[in-house]
């Protein structure tokens, strides 16, 4: 490798994040040198030119190093080092445990390195059989896996609209300690979901505390995300006061556009409780609209689609049931959609079903409201139509008022014209993002899932973008084109702050004894490619990801290598 002064070993090309062998006489002072980089080391504090040595999966050294050596060489000229992101808020779990997904790519290919999984009360209590299999298969990126409250409860008491007998309290309670002592980091919460909408605070608390014990922290998909924000926070708060947890806000927002604004207070809450002490956070997603999905859930009559059918609405029961079968081809499913949605005109045509449809989607039942019921039509815009393409972007409330029609009447002539039409379930507000990413306890997530290898035959399929963007996007948008962000407060939002809140030790930081997680990338291209309309789309300009010291992504393209972990909070040292 040419140095000053010193007889060159090999010749270093001279591009962007080049990655040479160079095997000089005698041990080599490295394992991997990134060199002339500009680091971004993940304080918050402006960059600095400097190299990295590393060793095994430890940065060894950082400074002046052109007279070292190594095994391996990474020219970094023109591009930025910063620390491997890690993002608080995934739903990584299913797709790290499949082979088509182990790898993680969608989001190592963006610069990130650990991911948080067991989000939103969905998290396995089996802990320590889900590291045998990560470790067995490999897997892309770290994960760091919550254990889910509404995977406890229901484990303990299923689906019942009821406060669990002493008994089945303390058996939850159990639940958590293994998981816990299988190596959890914490407890998650999804207080708008079935179970976990049943608990109160109480309950919650008492799980908590057995998570406190373990030094653990404590995420929560809140239980409003609508109109009632504020108090949602509050009982958050309530939580981390009473548990003595560090508590996380997760995917913070104020859906409906009739509620923007909102935001102020919500922040105004978290700060004030901050300054008494309490150990409160949040994420984010850098996306305007939440959750995507079709008009009508027609395979599973649930989650956010504004059109879901009575269940005992026949036909389509049985329909949802012949459909829901395995191994049926993509002939035979298109072919069971097309009878449902003729089955549904017929349904809509006559009087009586066309009330009993329009009464589950306005109210559906007490212990199950409609999506409607609980966000109102303000939350639901269009993202993406093939033969409406003039309603993209349109949020529902506001089409009933262009066209003085009943909301329920347009959607009724949606799901019979164009079924497939993607909705999104929670439309927000750019002001009340930028109010609340100007906060130093905010960090950036994304809330997506590992995805599958996807190519052009793929990337159209349904999905959110910040499955593949959320991380590239924040660079892209908020600090290169807009400045909400300075590079190195963004990285800071995306590395050290989600490892201070998770009392991570030895990563989130470019620091000597850290272990090298890394992203290299060119702050002038790093993109967020994916859309509402394309939302399956590899994020570019990230030329190299370390994952423990080893290389992942080379040149921008994944090269095979699984070097991502479990990491337990029983081994957090």
């Amino acid at each position: 490798m040419t140095r000053r002064g010193l007889v060159p070993f090999c010749i270093l090309i001279l591009a962007t994040a080049l990655i040479t062998g160079c095997s000089p006489k005698g041990k080599a002072d490295f394992d991997l040198l990134i060199r002339n980089g500009r680091l971004v080391n993940g304080t918050g504090n402006p960059w600095i030119y400097a190299d990295v040595g590393i060793k095994g999966d430890t940065i060894a050294e950082i400074g002046d190093l052109r007279t070292r050596t190594a095994a391996r060489t990474i020219d970094a000229r023109g591009l930025v080092v910063s620390p491997g992101f890690i993002d608080l808020h995934t739903h990584c779990d299913r797709g790290l445990s499949e082979s088509a997904s182990k790898a993680n790519l969608n989001y190592l290919i963006q610069g990130t390195t650990t991911v948080v999984t067991g989000n939103c009360g969905g998290g396995t209590f089996r802990v320590a059989g889900t590291k045998a299999k990560w470790e067995a298969q490999g897997i892309g990126t770290n994960a760091v896996h919550m254990v889910g409250f509404g995977d406890v409860r229901e484990a303990v008491i299923g689906a019942e609209p009821r406060a669990p007998s002493g008994e089945e309290l303390e058996k939850m309670k159990s639940l958590v300690r293994q998981a816990m002592a299988e190596g959890a980091w914490g407890m998650s919460t999804g207080l708008e979901y079935i179970p976990d909408r049943y608990s109160t605070t109480e309950e919650i608390i008492a799980l908590a505390r057995v998570a406190a014990e373990h030094g653990g922290v404590y995420l929560s998909h809140q239980r409003n995300e609508v109109a009632g924000v504020p108090d949602a926070t509050r009982e958050t708060i309530r939580i981390a006061e009473e548990s003595g947890l560090p508590v996380e806000v997760s995917h913070l927002k104020v859906c409906g556009k009739k509620n923007w604004g909102m935001m102020n207070e919500a922040v105004r809450v978290i700060n004030t409780a901050r300054a008494r002490g309490v150990p409160i956070t949040a994420d984010l997603y850098p996306y305007d609209k939440a959750a995507t999905g079709p008009l009508i859930s027609i395979a599973r009559n649930s989650g956010w689609s504004i059109f879901r059918l009575p269940d005992d609405l026949e036909p389509f029961a049985a329909m949802r049931k012949e459909m829901a079968a395995e191994g049926l081809s993509e002939e035979e499913i298109k072919k069971l959609r097309d009878e449902y949605v003729a089955e549904l005109a017929k349904a809509l045509a006559d009087r009586t079903k066309r009330e009993q449809i329009r009464q589950s989607v306005l109210i559906g039942t007490p212990t199950d409201p409609s999506p409607v019921a609980v966000s109102g039509w303000d939350s639901y815009a269009v993202v993406a139509a093939q033969k409406n393409s003039s309603l993209i972007g349109k949020i529902f409330s506001d089409l009933a008022e262009e066209q003085e029609r009943d909301p329920f009447d347009i959607a009724a002539e949606l799901v019979v014209g164009e079924p497939g039409l993607t909705l999104s379930c929670g439309a927000l507000s750019e002001d009340d993002m930028k109010e609340a990413m100007k906060n130093d306890w905010l960090s950036f997530s994304s809330d997506g899932g590992a995805a599958s290898l996807v190519d052009e035959s793929t990337r159209q399929r349904p999905g959110h973008p910040r499955s593949f963007g959320s991380q590239t996007r924040v660079l892209r948008k908020y600090v290169r084109e807009e400045g909400v962000l300075t590079l190195e407060n963004a990285v800071r939002k995306m590395t050290s702050l989600p490892a201070q809140f998770l009392r991570l030790k030895k990563r989130g930081l470019l620091a000597e004894g850290y272990k090298a997680d890394i992203a290299i990338f060119n702050p002038d291209t790093v993109q967020d490619n994916a859309t509402y309309a394309t939302p399956l789309v590899y994020s570019t300009g990230v030329e190299v990801v370390i994952v423990n010291g080893k290389v992942s992504v080379e040149e921008g393209k994944f090269n095979g290598s699984l070097n991502g972990r479990m990491l337990l909070l029983t081994e957090n040292r």
